[in-house]
């Protein structure tokens, strides 16, 4: 998935209408609507055909002709420089496009009707050349209007105080719709959420941008995002061995594509636990640095109808490690049992890891609704463990209502 949102601005779909090209180039009969002078009229109507007939080099000559005509109005350069924006964008002329959009936005009595498709097309085109400075300004004057910026524009002021080194303007404007979206009930588009994570990540709020992250992948269930907010789990100041193992049943859980280094990180944290299968799940995923658990994992495997019986003798400690042993080997129902057996009896030594096992045991089997509540329950634990089981009660969610096919604004 391509993360990047604050790309680049290109011509196609760049400015906003602002009604220039159906617009009567002699002033309309209020006696409030400005008038053009006869000879800039003129010329601008012949610049306007030739940029219709996309003959731009014809339509540069009338617009330097209408430049050239004495004693003209503030209004009449407010309208050359319209056209001359569009006919210097048809040329390629982008540093003349925006210097021209500049111009017609610094007009002091542009009608109400253009001011924001004017002021929009002069942020668009500053960021196209990269003066984010000026951008910036736009960016705070569209904010400021009524009715409130489309989400195209939107996207370009988000853009502007990014490139414009003002990220807590940027996040908190990135932030509006995701978070309206998400009080509706509803989700973000990919394009929202992007916008965020690309603020966030520009401004270094790794907190932040790894939220964001992480709603990305529940939302739209891209296996690589898993993958990268995994990775970004690994490693927390903290981190026990069995926060390891859930993080690699996630990552094995949800499709993602495992690196060899992280299959490694799980197999030999799995060899350590005698947690035979999710070892030898390791190994097949490219994880190297233990030994082959493949025997060890048959002959355990084979005792477990045993290990189940004993289990209603045995403590919570004794069940839950049983659970783990039963997940690892893909025996989903009977982990299940274990768990819940654990849970009843009590006494396990970690009290994050009998909800962890219940809910994992109930997502593989399908039953995700039933797992979010117990992922919610994990408390304590390590620094990271809050983390993991929040992932976890995610992908659930996220299993429970599929996502609709990722769309982009």
């Amino acid at each position: 998935m391509t993360s990047t949102l604050l790309r680049a601005v290109s011509v196609a779909a760049l400015l906003a209408a602002t009604a220039l090209a159906a617009a009567p180039i002699q002033a309309a009969a209020a006696d409030t609507t400005p008038k053009l002078t006869r000879d800039v009229a003129k010329n601008l109507q012949d610049a306007q055909k030739a940029d219709g007939a996309k003959d731009f080099p014809t339509a540069l000559t009338a617009l330097k002709a209408a430049q050239a005509v004495p004693n003209r109005t503030p209004y009449d350069d407010f309208m050359i420089n319209q056209f001359l924006m569009q006919t210097d964008l048809g040329l390629n002329d982008n540093a003349g496009a925006a210097a021209a959009a500049e111009a017609a936005a610094d007009y002091n009595a542009i009608p109400d009707a253009q001011k924001s498709g004017i002021v929009h097309n002069a942020l668009a085109l500053s960021l196209m050349v990269k003066q984010y400075d000026k951008a910036v300004i736009y960016a705070k004057q569209l904010e400021g209007m009524t009715p409130p910026p489309d989400a195209r524009t939107q996207s370009y002021m988000i853009q502007a105080y990014a490139f414009g080194g003002n990220y807590p303007a940027a996040i908190a404007l990135a932030k509006k719709p995701v978070d309206a979206a998400l009080a509706a009930g509803q989700k973000p588009t990919l394009d929202q959420i992007n916008q965020l994570f690309q603020a966030q990540a520009m401004a270094k709020d790794e907190a932040g941008a790894q939220a964001t992250l992480q709603l990305r992948a529940a939302t739209y269930n891209d296996p690589d995002d898993w993958a990268r907010i995994t990775d970004a789990i690994l490693g927390t100041k903290g981190e026990t061995d069995l926060d390891l193992i859930y993080l690699g049943r996630l990552l094995f859980a949800t499709g993602a594509k495992v690196t060899p280094q992280d299959a490694t990180i799980v197999g030999q944290t799995a060899s350590h636990l005698t947690f035979f299968g999710d070892a030898l799940t390791a190994q097949q995923r490219g994880g190297t640095g233990f030994g082959d658990p493949t025997a060890r994992a048959a002959a355990d495997k084979k005792t477990m109808p045993a290990q189940i019986a004993a289990g209603q003798k045995q403590g919570g400690q004794y069940n839950i490690k049983l659970a783990e042993a039963l997940y690892s080997y893909g025996m989903y129902p009977e982990a299940e049992a274990a768990a819940r057996l654990a849970q009843s009896k009590g006494g396990a030594t970690d009290p994050t890891e009998v909800p962890m096992v219940l809910g994992m045991s109930l997502a593989a089997q399908g039953k995700y609704a039933d797992a979010v509540p117990i992922f919610a329950s994990v408390k304590g634990g390590s620094p990271a463990t809050p983390r993991v089981a929040s992932l976890w009660a995610d992908f659930s969610k996220m299993k429970a209502a599929p996502p609709a096919a990722a769309a982009a604004q």
